[in-house]
C-alpha cells in the first residue's frame, strides 16, 4: 500500500459515521388460503322397511307403472330378482307388484335365506 492509499483509508475510517437507519421489523404477512364452501347436508329421513329386518335409508325408489312387472324393474337397476323381491316383502309365489308401489332398490347385494 503506497503512502497516499493508506491515508485514504485512515480517512474513510475515522470520517464521521452516520447513523444507520434501521426500519422496524415487520410482521410476517398472513396468507389465507380460500376455504371450500361447506354445503349445508341434511340429513336423511330414516326409512325402515314395516317388517324392520331392512334399513332403506338412502335407497332409490321407484313407484311402480302401470304394466311394469318385478322383473322389468330388477333389470332396470341391474339387481337380482329375488333380493328385490325380498328386499321388499313380495310374496315369492305370485312376484305380484301394483301401480304407484313404491319399491327400494338395495345398495348393495341381499342376502336371501333358503327357501324364503
Amino acid at each position: 500500500m503506497t503512502n497516499e492509499e493508506t491515508k485514504m483509508a485512515v480517512d474513510v475510517l475515522s470520517a464521521p459515521k452516520k447513523p444507520i437507519e434501521v426500519n422496524p421489523p415487520t410482521q410476517p404477512t398472513m396468507v389465507t388460503t380460500p376455504q371450500p364452501t361447506k354445503k349445508e347436508v341434511k340429513p336423511m329421513a330414516e326409512v325402515k322397511d314395516p317388517e324392520g329386518k331392512f334399513d332403506y335409508t338412502g335407497c332409490q325408489q321407484h313407484v311402480v307403472q302401470e304394466g311394469e312387472k318385478l322383473f322389468d324393474v330388477a333389470q332396470k337397476y341391474n339387481v337380482a330378482l329375488q333380493q328385490l323381491r325380498y328386499f321388499n316383502h313380495i310374496n315369492k309365489a305370485t312376484l305380484r307388484i301394483r301401480k304407484g308401489q313404491t319399491l327400494y332398490i338395495p345398495k348393495e347385494p341381499v342376502y336371501v335365506p333358503a327357501g324364503e
